[in-house]
């Protein structure tokens, strides 16, 4: 058995939150009674907002164990969650009944306690936990308003570290050895205490693994993991936040650094109101020397209760996309459907979360220092995709002709069709898209949609972005995986077409292909 919980176990830091619950569902049919089975599918259910169901797991293991710990933590977490302080204040008093010398749980129940209003058990339990440990100055801090105060203060953050995170911090990285060691510090240095950093490496070649290994050992906080071969960033990206089990998520870059209040802040204004899916801060600026440019104009006002204008602003607004690396509700944050859709994945990430899943709020703290390493000076539009390609998507470069910004256009459209939103609204929304993106990436697109005409009426149907290419085109002796490569191009002029009806150069082209799909081994139209 023990073996089998493992394997959902692994399954669980995957991500693959589906298949982790079937594996224990049919765990829970071999023994009703398992109190670690049903401990984990209560973790499961409040992983994905099922509160009620997430409580009757956690309930019915304590009814079967009622002294078993992680369940007792998980429930108090469940109904701080939902700001049921009495009920989370009883699960860890019995907890404490059993692990009385655990400090952090005090600290949890002192805050339960005051937003009780129960000045004095909260009192009570931040002395215990001091007198456990007299180090901690921000628990002093607490104790001292709350002894001195007769009225009841601003709720204090006074969780120190309890066993699971609060937050977690996924950074993907790739050869990030000039500035690794300040990204790391800049989280570790956070006043907000109760975090994981999980460092995901793509098989760096520099000093990378030495950096992290070192830290790793520095801070209990930090877990290191590395891929056997670079799978380019995208990958790396969702392999952080699969690994993720703290309520709170945010991605982190090796070149970038946050402020000391980053996180306290950002979760204080999550926490003000649920509907909020995604907080990020203002942006300090640097150059590749670290050389000061100026507070970054990245405001997006994609804060409204109607999801309709949160998307329209989005799209319409969004710049450098500083936004991505803001604080996740991570049960939201696992619900993103669209990583695989497109090469600007960040883009289509944040548009999906404004139409779909919540409110995007910037607090005015200028907290997040980015630093632009990237190489900006390319010299076409050819170098730049071959260079976001190599960094970003690796099997991009398998695709052959490819549309970047066109795909970028109608993935946003792929998005509002999807929506459960009304037809007229689609109907305004895909308008509104067109609109956006012609006046946005028009260019772009029209280059791309000029390259490929060029390349097709060259003779070649694949021709990848770094420069591998086919040009069987005029010579009728097609191979099988020839066809596929023709479908598939079939497959992103169609797009184009549907954003530039209009040019006629695009539908001789799509016939051309058309005719030569229908045309491979016999086949009719």
């Amino acid at each position: 058995m023990k073996g089998k919980l493992k394997q959902g176990e692994v399954l669980f830091a995957e991500g693959k939150i589906e298949k982790t619950e079937k594996h224990f569902m049919s765990l829970l049919e071999e023994n009703s009674e398992d109190v670690e089975v049903l401990n984990n599918l209560g973790v499961i259910h409040y992983q994905k907002g099922n509160v009620e169901e997430a409580e009757n797991y956690f309930l019915k293991a304590l009814s079967i164990k009622e002294d078993y710990l992680d369940t007792l933590l998980n429930l108090a977490d469940l109904y701080q969650g939902i700001k049921s302080w009495q009920k989370a204040a009883g699960q860890l008093e019995k907890f404490i009944a059993i692990e009385n010398q655990d400090v952090d749980a005090l600290n949890r129940l002192g805050m339960f306690y005051f937003e009780m209003g129960d000045i004095e058990k909260a009192r009570i339990a931040l002395k215990k936990s001091l007198e456990l440990n007299p180090k901690q100055k921000t628990i002093k801090d607490h104790l001292s308003a709350l002894t001195h105060s007769t009225e009841k203060p601003i709720a204090p953050s006074i969780i120190s570290r309890n066993r699971r995170p609060t937050v977690c911090v996924g950074l993907p990285v790739y050869n990030g050895g000039n500035f690794l060691s300040q990204a790391i510090e800049s989280i570790l240095s956070q006043d907000f205490e109760n975090i994981e950093l999980i460092v995901s490496d793509n098989c760096s070649t520099d000093i990378t693994q030495e950096i992290c290994l070192k830290y790793q050992k520095m801070d209990k906080r930090i877990s290191y993991h590395r891929f056997e071969e670079n799978l380019g960033a995208a990958i790396n990206f969702k392999n952080v936040l699969g690994l993720s089990s703290a309520p709170y998520f945010m991605w982190a870059s090796h070149d970038d650094m946050r402020e000391q209040t980053f996180i306290a802040k950002c979760v204080e204004k999550m926490e003000s109101d649920p509907s909020i899916a995604l907080v990020y801060p203002r942006t300090k600026v640097l150059d590749a020397n670290s050389k000061f440019i100026g507070i970054a104009n990245d405001h997006v006002n994609a804060d409204q209760d109607n999801p309709i204008e949160r998307f329209r602003h989005l799209i319409w607004e969004i710049g450098m996309c500083n936004m991505l690396y803001g604080l996740y509700r991570i049960n939201i944050l696992k619900k993103v459907r669209t990583w695989d859709e497109t090469l600007f994945v960040d883009n289509l990430i944040l548009a999906e979360i404004a139409l779909l899943l919540g409110k995007i709020v910037q607090i005015d703290d200028v907290l997040f220092v980015r630093r632009l390493t990237r190489n900006y000076n390319y010299r076409s539009l050819d170098e730049r995709y071959e260079q976001l390609i190599s960094e970003i998507q690796h099997n991009l470069f398998s695709e052959g002709i490819t549309l970047p910004h066109c795909r970028l256009t109608y993935a946003h459209l792929e998005l509002v069709n999807y929506a459960g939103i009304e037809k007229s609204e689609k109907d305004f929304l895909m308008n509104d898209i067109l609109k956006c993106f012609k006046t946005r990436f028009g260019n772009k697109m029209k280059y791309e949609i000029s390259r490929a005409i060029e390349l097709i009426h060259n003779g070649y149907f694949y021709y990848t972005w770094n420069k591998k290419q086919s040009s069987n085109w005029h010579s009728g002796n097609l191979r099988t995986n020839d066809y596929f490569h023709i479908d598939n191009l079939l497959r992103h002029l169609r797009e184009a077409l549907f954003i530039f009806p209009e040019r006629r150069d695009l539908k001789d082209v799509y016939g051309m292909c058309l005719r030569k799909v229908f045309n491979f081994k016999g086949i009719s139209p």
